[in-house]
């Protein structure tokens, strides 16, 4: 186990306009605790904001250079779409490795003791089901590769720095299962992956695990997935029955038909997580849709 943290009574969170961010700000906020929030989506900077564009390096550690002493500090932004990494895989490396990296060993040699890194489980190839958290990188995207790099290079700033690796992260908001809903819901036909895996975990999950990061022992790297893995087709049947929809309204696709990679699995073993107990991937997924309907 790490070293105990005590809570974090300020806290910054890069990234803070981001699905997680946004919500783990409110979160932290509402629980008491001092929250600034920078994204490059701020215009300016205040008590409770930073303007921060990871595109640039050295503009990012001259804006955090503002900032007061930080408890701790939680690394949620980046370039997070698997194609865009693909198409400016130099811009995105810089966003998602160069910058992040910077950031977090200037906060870690400037003291901070809770430097966190949200990561993925795209660090993995999707061959096997409930990854170890010990288990050798083998990224198949660029994004993947990033992330894995990124990982590499704040692990090894210390025993400040922790990695917090995620599942797919879904929410009311996600543009997917907007389309999905809507489309439903005016009887038109909807495709989905028969041969893509996920193990989604809502918003809350995540939030709570980073909680129990920031203010509890914790290992260098902790894993948060559900106990399973549906495909994006069984997914969508899920959403379909829940809006007393026919299945039939679902259509079978294959990654390869829009030019994707199919991938097999996408859990993670998250044994390491005492404190919170993993859902199952329909129980999430029903607990979503329910806010949208």
């Amino acid at each position: 186990m790490g070293r105990r943290h005590g809570p974090a009574l300020r806290v910054l969170v890069i990234g803070s306009t981001g699905a997680i961010g946004s919500h783990l700000c409110s979160t932290l906020r509402q629980n008491g605790t001092e929250v600034i929030g920078a994204s490059r989506h701020i215009d300016a900077y205040d008590k409770n904001s930073l303007a921060l564009d990871l595109a640039n390096i050295t503009d990012a550690l001259a804006a955090v250079r503002k900032l007061p002493k930080m408890d701790a500090v939680v690394i949620s932004a980046g370039i997070t779409g698997l194609r865009e990494c693909e198409n400016d895989p130099e811009l995105s490396r810089v966003v998602n490795v160069g910058s992040q990296v910077e950031l977090a060993k200037w906060f870690v040699v400037t003291g901070c003791q809770n430097v966190v890194f949200l990561s993925s489980n795209r660090v993995f190839d999707g061959k096997v089901a409930n990854v170890k958290c010990n288990a050798e990188y083998s990224p198949t995207t660029e994004y993947g590769r990033q992330k894995s790099q990124a990982e590499l290079q704040i692990l090894s700033l210390g025993e400040a720095a922790r990695v917090i690796r995620f599942t797919k992260v879904l929410s009311e908001e996600s543009k997917l299962l907007v389309d999905w809903v809507n489309k439903i819901k005016a009887k038109q036909p909807i495709s989905a992956f028969t041969d893509v895996s996920l193990s989604p975990i809502t918003k809350d999950h995540a939030c709570a695990v980073i909680e129990s990061v920031l203010s509890n022992p914790a290992p260098p790297i902790v894993q948060a997935s559900t106990t399973d893995e549906i495909s994006y087709f069984e997914m969508a049947c899920s959403v379909a029955t829940q809006l007393d929809a026919a299945q039939s309204i679902v259509r079978k696709q294959t990654a390869g038909e829009v030019g994707e990679k199919p991938l097999p699995h996408s859990s993670l073993e998250s044994s390491n997580l005492t404190a919170i107990k993993s859902p199952s991937s329909l129980s999430t997924v029903r607990k979503i849709v329910e806010k949208m309907v």
